[in-house]
């Protein structure tokens, strides 16, 4: 897979840094120094090629400019991709999880069927018992619940 670059984002800040530096009437070299980076790393930064936030933190620093007040720009704030309805509910889902363990009601231990009936009461909304498994056992792997078996089925409760 590719890796994902805002070339429109990467460029202005390329810009913004190249204005800074003359302003500040220094060269590339001369950034390069202050920074322990090569030529090449300040020129492809000014020209918004690819750079880590570490190498950019770095050149604000060397400028003597905060990073935010580098990155003061008008910018379309968006996100990439949309979450899904799925993606949103699982998300809601390990919430509502997670108010249940808050609340208490793993005191005493649990199913996974027991937690979805309860969610399905409480929200009025069809759970699927898998997506509620995978919550489960996460929350045990994370030591946030513990789980034990009784014969096939693994119980759930707060440590």
């Amino acid at each position: 897979m590719a890796r994902y670059k805002n070339e429109t984002a990467l460029k202005t800040l390329g810009l913004r840094i190249k204005a800074y530096r003359i302003k500040a009437q220094l060269e590339i070299l001369d950034l390069a120094v202050m920074t322990g980076f090569s030529y090449n790393a300040i020129s492809d930064i000014e020209n918004g090629s690819e750079t880590s936030i570490s190498y950019f933190i770095e050149v604000c620093f060397a400028l003597g400019i905060h990073p935010k007040e580098m990155m003061d720009i008008e910018f379309e704030v968006k996100s990439k991709n949309s979450l899904t309805p799925d993606r949103m509910e699982k998300s809601r889902l390990t919430q509502r999880i997670r108010a249940l363990i808050q609340s208490g009601y793993f005191k005493d231990p649990r199913s996974t069927s027991d937690v979805t009936k309860n969610l399905t009461e409480i929200y009025k909304l069809d759970f699927e018992s898998k997506n509620v498994s995978v919550i489960l056992a996460r929350f045990a792997t994370t030591n946030t619940l513990i789980a034990t078996k009784k014969g096939i089925r693994n119980l759930y409760s707060a440590k």
